[in-house]
């Protein structure tokens, strides 16, 4: 094949070598990496055959991608960009890849919060900024802040909140910090998607995981380092009635809400996501 081939033709033989590769889902990717080559309109003209007589074949770039893709780097980094909440966000080595699985805890927080005006609220562990940016177009803010500490993500999110043309405040502070909560007090909201996977998981992690930053993922040998530390730390910054939301892994509900309970938060209830999986917990100062 040379790069006199069609667009179909490329993307059938991207799905195939994805297939041969042993790549789970292989067909939706190659429709991605198709898209990335020739448009977002790729799959309606896949099925019109509108391309007509392009023979723009595009097969080195291609092939490149697909020998990234093979070599375990996640997909979301050779395209630069992933969807969260119907919106667009830049991503690349050094920053967590926003999940579907975390939209849960902006819908947590529409429900506990969707009436509410004038909040004033801060986004703990930011990475990408996708929940600070997305919360900021869903609900009623005064001001929202995005805290994070490494270099790398910081630069993500610094980029998405001007591609998005977005207020949110970003900071760069170590949460773990005892100094950093005293920054901020009188808060009707905080949310976190914090470092979560034990010792076992990260001893576990699968190869395209490894891509992502360790800092992360790992949350202590049991997981829970960082929703006990901002707990202990940053309860007192929420204004009386103020809510913590934490996203959590899918066994990890008892022990947090646990945690938070000790912290003196009330209310405290857990919502699952759309796989029926406990995803967030949640509660009151």
């Amino acid at each position: 094949m040379t790069d006199g081939s069609s667009p179909a033709e490329v993307y059938r033989l991207i799905r195939e070598r994805l297939r041969e590769g042993g790549v789970e889902n292989f067909e939706t990717e190659a429709i991605i990496i198709s898209e990335e080559l020739y448009g977002r309109d790729f799959r309606t003209k896949l099925i019109t055959g509108g391309f007509g007589e392009s023979r723009d074949g595009r097969i080195k770039e291609a092939l490149e991608i697909v020998r990234r893709r093979l070599s375990s780097e996640p997909l979301q980094y050779i395209i630069g960009s992933w969807e969260f909440y119907g919106m667009e966000f830049s991503v690349g080595r050094g920053v967590l890849i926003p999940r579907q699985d975390t939209e849960t805890l902006i819908d947590c927080c529409i429900e506990l919060l969707g009436e509410s005006k004038g909040i004033e609220a801060i986004d703990l562990c930011s990475g990408t900024g996708c929940i600070p940016i997305v919360l900021e177009k869903r609900l009623n803010l005064k001001k929202i802040y995005a805290a994070e500490l490494y270099d790398e993500a910081y630069s993500y999110l610094q980029k998405n909140i001007r591609e998005s043309l977005s207020g949110v405040v970003p900071v760069k502070l170590d949460v773990m910090d005892e100094g950093s909560p005293r920054l901020f007090s009188g808060l009707q909201l905080i949310t976190c998607n914090p470092p979560y996977l034990d010792g076992e998981d990260i001893r576990g992690l699968q190869a395209e995981l490894r891509h992502e930053p360790r800092s992360a993922l790992y949350g202590g040998e049991d997981g829970l380092d960082y929703y006990r530390g901002i707990c202990r730390l940053w309860t007192a910054s929420l204004a009386p009635g103020g809510w913590l939301v934490f996203e959590i892994g899918c066994s990890q509900a008892e022990a947090v809400a646990g945690i938070m309970s000790r912290a003196g938060l009330s209310e405290i209830g857990v919502k699952k996501d759309l796989s029926g999986k406990d995803r967030v917990v949640y509660g009151k100062r």
